[in-house]
């Protein structure tokens, strides 16, 4: 015999992409961070991408 109680059905996994190819698990990671967490983590992106940009610019002559 089914058992039917909708209590003991394990819900279907959260899809990790949306059906345009954005990264859904990516949004729910930054979502599950504090403010100051998501602000920490962006500044450290930028002080790396400015550190690749100066690596990267022409040399003054």
């Amino acid at each position: 015999m089914l058992d039917s109680d909708p209590k003991l059905t394990t819900p279907a996994p959260a899809p990790d992409y949306s059906e345009d190819g954005v990264d859904l698990s990516l949004i729910r990671w930054m979502i599950s961070l504090t403010p100051a967490e998501r602000l920490d983590f962006l500044n450290d992106r930028l002080v790396g991408i400015s550190a690749i940009r100066a690596l990267n610019a022409p040399a003054a002559e």
